[in-house]
């Protein structure tokens, strides 16, 4: 599973999740970014990811949001958000956790304090809806690995 979460961005440029709008390039600042594939416009840019250790977790990582179009960066904070995916047990349950977490603050959202309306609004119709459609794919890519792994490693 580590594996497949360190994967993200990669997941991003499928061909049937984004019709070939987006690609990811390696950098030299960061560990990737995610870019249009018509215009040369840096959609986000994440950081190396990290493995964590946290209670009642099979597997933590945390890809660092460190830029792009889609992300309000304050170099003034050390931490700018991350996206996090655990596989969290509870007795016999196993679940599949992802989060923005820490001080990430998308740029359509804006930086003012109550966020205005028109703001909401436009968040709320764009990047948060393709935010949930590109999470409910990943998590189903995630859960078939995984299925694959337990089948060819039953014991």
């Amino acid at each position: 599973a580590r594996h497949e979460f360190c994967n993200y961005p990669q997941f991003l440029q499928k061909l049937s999740l984004t019709l070939g709008l987006c690609r990811v390039l390696p950098s030299t600042e960061h560990f990737c970014n995610l870019c249009t594939s018509i215009l040369p416009i840096n959609v986000l840019s994440f950081g190396k990811p990290v493995l964590k250790q946290r209670s009642n977790s099979i597997c933590c990582v945390q890809i660092p949001i460190v830029g792009g179009l889609l992300a309000k960066v304050n170099p003034d904070l050390a931490d700018n958000g991350f996206l996090r995916f655990i596989w969290h047990q509870e007795k016999n349950n196993i679940t599949l956790v992802t989060e923005i977490a820490g001080n990430y603050q998308p740029a359509l959202a804006g930086s003012t304090v109550p966020i205005p309306y028109w703001r909401k609004v436009l968040y709320s119709s764009t990047q948060r809806l393709f935010h949930e459609y590109v999470m409910r794919r990943y998590h189903g890519f995630v859960l078939k690995e995984f299925d694959k792994q337990c089948l060819d490693n039953p014991y």
